[in-house]
């Protein structure tokens, strides 16, 4: 494109000034203003001078010729690409609006000001959250910046000179061997989120993350090569764990019980939530009178029992999915001196292990004891009759008739023998609010819908019913 001076008629005939140059290989082009407003062509020829004036001094900058873009442009533009590329975009979009209101429609285009504001930002953040939070938030606004320079909206990033907070290294929480059975027996508990143990189960034996393990689907599971696949990881890689009996075990739990294309679902189809599981955990971890615990820490609990049998790191690494051995070197100082022979399983520390649940009566598996302790299946037989309703997202307990006989661990059936199903009189319905389908007659399978208004439930050799 030539140099110079050039004009372009309007629709009502007015006339627009333009210049032309040249700098570091790249045509640019640069409105001056309108003939109608004041603009000559003897002042679009000094705005011409001026520039390759600036150009020929090296004080020229691109920044001078663009149109201002606003942060407000950049956070549109960043929420349409992380949103179908971020696994983490349901947490980081109420990040990404914070910003949005701290920073408005400042131009990006003013570098300085932005990087001065972020480190205020930072320092007056750092007094409502810990460094941890703040560091998580700060990488957010660093990627953003970092694409607004690949997407042409800003030449510079004036986040990258922002340095992140120092973080205290904290102990890893890990559960005892002791916890490890507290926990399981408190889950095996756990009537109103049947669900819990075979989760528990699996976190403790593979190490995937909560949100790797609710994203599991049928078709992720090779029973014939005893193999898990999950494909919905952090740093998205595949990542493919054997199963032990352990594993195969609750696996097959969870194919007895399946509601849908999901492992973990209500028998009304709905996927569990991290909430509920959240719920249903910490409960768990209250029984077992277990203290500042959270559900990830069961993947601490995972990695830092096979380092503490002599299992080499690099071995641990592949396990756990970490991208960086860095990651994994935190559990290097519960590793023994001697590992010449470092190749015991998991299961090796925990043989000798047994449960003290007086309700238990058969092992699930002999590599459930090795793993993480002897633990029996639940006892249902302490449940029977146990009427359970739909509340919310979960399960609860009712008493459907005054008459019963409630126990410490069941409600027992009325002292003139249990109802017979489908048949419970209509006044104790009506007393307790709930609908009894009229004709309801047929025998009930586990956690089974049988009828539009009923689920059912086996406990011990006597049926209950779930009503909904």
């Amino acid at each position: 494109m030539a140099k110079g001076i050039y004009e372009r008629k309007g629709q009502h005939g007015d006339l627009t000034y333009y210049i032309r140059y040249q700098f570091q290989g790249t045509d640019i082009k640069e409105r001056v203003g309108r003939k109608s407003r004041g603009f000559t062509r003897e002042m679009a020829k000094d705005a011409l001078k001026s520039r390759l004036g600036d150009i020929a001094r090296g004080q020229f900058s691109l920044e001078k010729t663009r149109k201002p873009v606003p942060f407000s442009k950049l956070v549109e533009r960043y929420r349409e690409y992380a949103a179908g590329y971020k696994r983490a975009w349901d947490e980081e979009k109420y990040i990404l609006e914070m910003f949005a209101e701290e920073f408005g429609n400042t131009p990006l285009s003013d570098s300085k000001n932005i990087t001065w504001r972020i480190e205020k930002w930072k320092s007056d953040r750092r007094k409502d959250v810990k460094p941890g939070t703040v560091n998580r938030q700060l990488t957010v606004i660093k990627h953003m910046f970092k694409m607004a320079v690949e997407w042409g909206l800003a030449t510079v990033n004036p986040a990258a000179p922002i340095k992140r907070l120092p973080v205290s290294e904290q102990r890893t929480r890990f559960l005892t061997e002791d916890e490890i059975q507290g926990l399981l027996k408190a889950c095996e508990e756990q009537i109103t989120s049947p669900w819990l143990l075979p989760l528990v189960t699996l976190a403790l034996n593979t190490g995937a993350r909560q949100g790797e393990l609710l994203g599991l689907r049928y078709e992720d599971i090779d029973q014939e090569q005893g193999l898990i696949y999950f494909g919905k990881t952090k740093n998205r890689r595949l990542k493919t764990i054997p199963m032990n009996d352990a594993v195969t075990e609750a696996m097959d739990w969870l194919l007895e019980h399946r509601y849908g294309d999901y492992l973990f679902m209500w028998p009304w189809s709905d996927i569990i939530g991290k909430s509920t599981v959240y719920d249903a955990f910490i409960k768990a971890c209250g029984y077992a009178q277990i203290e500042k615990f959270r559900f990830h820490d069961l993947r601490h609990t995972f990695a830092s029992h096979l380092v503490m049998e002599g299992v080499d790191l690099v071995t641990v690494k592949e396990l756990m999915g970490h991208a960086d051995i860095n990651m994994t070197l935190r559990y290097s100082h519960l590793a023994p001196e001697h590992k010449a022979h470092a190749v015991a399983k998991l299961g090796e520390r925990m043989q000798g292990l047994k449960s003290g649940a007086e309700s238990q009566t058969e092992p699930i598996s002999q590599e459930f004891k090795e793993a993480i302790g002897t633990v029996s299946p639940p006892n249902l037989a302490q449940n029977r009759n146990v009427f359970l309703t739909r509340q919310g997202r979960g399960l609860k307990i009712v008493n459907v008739d005054k008459g019963l006989e409630i126990t410490k661990d069941r409600i027992g059936p009325p002292k003139g023998g249990p109802p017979e199903l489908g048949q419970l009189p209509a006044g104790r319905c009506r007393r307790s609010r709930i609908e009894c389908p009229r004709g309801f007659r047929t025998a009930v399978t586990s956690l089974s819908i049988h009828d539009p208004k009923v689920v059912s439930l086996i406990v011990g050799d006597e049926p209950g019913t779930v009503l909904t």
